[in-house]
């Protein structure tokens, strides 16, 4: 499949290709994660410090073998990946709304 910018920069200079541009599959090297995978990992690792941060605190209340500095560090490493998963929302969505109100 080409893209319709392919076709401009072929008509006008024909059998050279616009720079930059290449086939969907050639974006990212061999063996190297996509963005979604990365996304997807990015949350899954931030609801594993969720639960983990949650049993941390049961295991706090229940009297268990376990301090008060630890069930801190659990609830404010899972308050900074919140943090910084709520970031990435909010320039993905700049993003898309500059993608938006661009003009063809």
């Amino acid at each position: 499949m080409t893209s319709s910018i392919s076709h401009i920069g072929n008509s006008l200079l024909p059998g050279l290709s616009p720079a930059g541009l290449k086939d969907a599959g050639a974006g990212t090297p061999a063996g190297a994660p996509s963005f979604q995978n990365m996304m997807l990992q990015s949350l899954d690792s931030a609801n594993q410090l969720q639960l983990q941060s949650e049993q941390a605190i049961q295991a706090g209340l229940l009297g268990e073998d376990i301090t008060q500095a630890e069930v801190f560090s659990s609830i404010k490493k899972a308050d900074l990946a919140l943090r910084m998963m709520v970031q990435m929302r909010n320039k993905l969505l700049e993003a898309y709304n500059e993608i938006q109100k661009m003009q063809m």
